[in-house]
């Protein structure tokens, strides 16, 4: 009977339960396929409204977004804001810039215009608008990250029986950056 956990705390582990459920859907969701940038920054604003700690970690700012301003801007073109783009998300997003073609409608009815009317589409189309091709296509997550959860699937799957937490954080962390240490350097801090 000591091992049951009292009432409060049963309440307390299912609300930590549901957390952490909620935690796996988004995890489970980043590795399925067709989703873009949009799709994760949605799915992280709202677990960073639910725990506004989460922000440190999975942040439009955090430490592991390698170039907040590309993915801010890649955020705001995929929600069809292209127009408020900053200076710096323009510049890291140059490359997929496009400009938008010109119907074949309108030069025909450009020949059907008056040179007024030329004049003024010209000076419009000056004001050319900037469409920003193959951002869907970036893939939200790099393929050391696919690697790495593929990984600690295996692992967690075969060896979850007999491991401490701690002892999976640390196999994963070696398994990880095994480039930088090898077992004899493991061995020696020992």
């Amino acid at each position: 009977m000591e091992l049951l956990p009292a009432p409060a705390a049963n309440k307390r582990l299912r609300v930590l339960y549901q957390e952490l459920c909620d935690i796996e859907s988004v995890s489970k969701a980043l590795q399925g396929r067709d989703v873009d940038l949009l799709d994760v920054r949605e799915w992280f604003d709202e677990l960073i409204s639910v725990k506004p700690h989460y922000a440190r970690f999975i942040g439009p700012r955090a430490n592991i977004v390698h170039s907040p301003e590309s993915e801010s801007g890649c955020v705001r073109v995929l929600r069809g804001n292209a127009d408020r783009l900053t200076r710096a998300e323009k510049a890291v997003l140059q490359p997929f810039a496009a400009t938008a073609p010109a119907d074949a409608r309108e030069s025909l009815e450009e020949q059907q215009d008056s040179f007024v009317e030329r004049l003024r589409k010209r000076c419009r189309l000056y004001e050319e608008r900037v469409e920003y091709e193959q951002l869907k296509s970036i893939p939200p997550t790099s393929n050391v990250v696919k690697r790495f959860f593929s990984v600690t699937r295996v692992t967690f799957g075969h060896q979850r029986h007999g491991l401490l937490p701690r002892t999976l954080k640390t196999l994963l962390f070696l398994r990880e950056n095994r480039s930088y240490c090898d077992a004899s350097t493991v061995d020696s801090l020992q």
